[in-house]
């Protein structure tokens, strides 16, 4: 960071933005860093360069750079404020008003600036309002939500991330007045916040006012089920696990494995948070787990994962499970026993190659798999010959 200032600061005034300091006063991780600065983008890239630094057009026709230095990348955007926008896009000016930069932004938390002394600026209130926890629009909400419609769901995104206490009047009444605007939005940017929501440890109260509203039925299958979401929630923290958004969206569609495969489809969830919801609803049909050897069958079956995903869907949906940290525990715990018999052991016992191989060895798998995994292979191999003797 002290060596973007050193460039950029040299030719123009370059402040850190955003997330990066509003999570430093709220003693939160950091995980990317922001730049705005009053230089053009041809300025910044220039600079950069010269520095030796990497230089990547993320973002060029609206002032970003993105900047790599000794592989930390930095978002560099020249001060900027909206000419036009359409609820998805807008087209922008360059400015060196610090005021208009910030007023252009969404949430006043995310509109405070830092410079390389560590001096902050604050435009609309922001800092206060970060350190009282509260998420409120910029200026008029309503306004801030027909620039960007998104912004209807990154306000209960960050208010579940940030937020404490009752959500900002104005800006819940602004995006319930607004909330039919979200069907016109591209289904991956709804999953981008959703799935962002889902996983903020305040989703519960976000989520209530969203399934209670029918805020996502233009992306979801009906009826959905707060209910279930926040008893997932719930037994995913009493496991000391933070909620899953793909568990959470199982729970949602009331853990039906039909809805989520259309909720799946309609979210365009890529192919391994679907198989991973899936498998999850497979093995949570098959608890609880009836004993300790049950178990060990149930994760050498779905993997543990699955298992343990499938273990707490079960219980949010009301299965009585004994001792679920010690299930959880051996869990992560166990390493996957390999099946000590191969095919090319049964074709030299015998009988001819085909489909009746694979028969034998899954006949073979059921029989290892039913003795705790104990039995070696020449006690299974044994068993095979046995049955061909029987067969003869």
């Amino acid at each position: 960071m002290t060596q973007l200032f050193d460039a950029l600061g040299g030719v123009a005034d370059t402040r850190v933005v955003g997330g990066a300091v509003r999570n430093s006063l709220l003693l939160e991780p950091i995980d990317d860093i922001d730049v705005a600065t009053v230089a053009t983008p041809e300025t910044v890239a220039r600079v950069a360069k010269a520095a030796g630094f990497h230089v990547y057009e993320t973002g060029l026709v609206h002032g970003t750079l993105t900047i790599t230095i000794a592989g930390q990348p930095f978002e560099v955007t020249t001060l900027r404020e909206d000419v036009t926008t359409d609820g998805r896009r807008a087209t922008v000016r360059f400015t060196d008003d610090w005021a208009r930069d910030a007023g252009r932004r969404d949430f006043t938390m995310n509109a405070l600036y830092v410079d390389r002394d560590g001096v902050g600026s604050d435009y609309v209130g922001g800092y206060r309002d970060c350190l009282d926890h509260h998420v409120r629009f910029i200026g008029d909400a309503g306004q801030r939500i027909l620039e960007d419609h998104l912004r209807i769901l990154r306000f209960f995104r960050f208010h579940a991330a940030y937020g404490r206490g009752p959500f900002d009047a104005e800006g819940l009444a602004a995006s319930r007045a607004h909330k039919a605007l979200l069907a016109g939005l591209a289904v991956e940017r709804v999953q981008h916040e959703l799935f962002r929501l889902m996983g903020a440890q305040g989703a519960v109260d976000a989520v209530d006012i969203l399934v209670a509203e029918d805020f996502l039925a233009p992306f979801l299958p009906m009826p959905l089920s707060s209910a279930g979401f926040r008893a997932l929630a719930r037994v995913e923290a009493a496991a000391g696990r933070s909620l899953s958004p793909v568990l959470g969206l199982v729970a949602l569609v009331q853990f039906d494995v039909d809805a989520f495969s259309a909720a799946a489809t309609a979210l365009k969830l890529s192919r391994k948070r679907r198989d991973r919801g899936l498998a999850a609803l497979r093995a949570a049909r098959e608890m609880p787990p009836r004993s300790a050897p049950h178990v060990r069958v149930l994760l050498y079956e779905h993997g543990d994962q699955a298992f343990c995903d499938g273990l707490l869907l079960a219980l949010a949906q009301g299965v009585d499970v004994i001792d679920v940290g010690r299930i959880l525990r051996d869990a992560r715990a166990w390493v996957r026993p390999r099946f000590p018999v191969s095919g090319a052991d049964l074709l030299e016992q015998g009988a001819p190659s085909g489909p009746e191989i694979g028969v034998r060895l899954k006949r073979l798998e059921g029989v290892w798999r039913d003795s705790d995994f104990l039995m070696d292979k020449d006690t299974l191999l044994a068993l095979d010959r046995a049955h061909l003797e029987k067969d003869a």
